[in-house]
């Protein structure tokens, strides 16, 4: 009968007794497994947005960042514009921190070498 409405609720599954399931005691999920892959565009946009977010600072437009990667560890070039008068040195090496900073914690990979280009200089 379509449309019918009846009180009762629809039983629930239940797991089989033993069976490790889905959740573990206490409700915390278990861990499925498997791998997890991060493209190397995704670690370049990554060091690119995080190279804006340090004062006197930004990323160029045309490919700010490149990223290689072998296992978990990542190489970057990336070019970067500086604000005038600020001294170059000094905001790369600001560059450099906070870009490795970032991309560790964004991608839980290690950063191990970021080569930078100041490509341009802008008030």
């Amino acid at each position: 009968m379509a449309g019918t409405r009846t009180d009762t609720v629809p039983r629930q599954r239940v797991e089989p007794p033993g069976s490790a399931g889905r959740h573990r005691e206490g409700g915390a999920a278990r861990d499925p497994g498997g791998r997890t892959d991060i493209a190397s565009g995704v670690i370049e946009k990554a060091a690119a947005r995080a190279v804006g977010e340090v004062d006197g600072a930004s990323a160029v437009r045309a490919r700010p960042a490149r990223a290689r990667t072998s296992g978990d560890v990542v190489l970057l070039r990336l070019r970067i514009a500086v604000r005038y008068p600020r001294a170059a040195r000094e905001v790369a090496a600001r560059v450099r921190e906070h870009v490795k900073d970032r991309v560790e914690w964004m991608t839980g990979r290690n950063v191990h070498h970021i080569d930078i280009e100041i490509a341009e200089l802008v008030r």
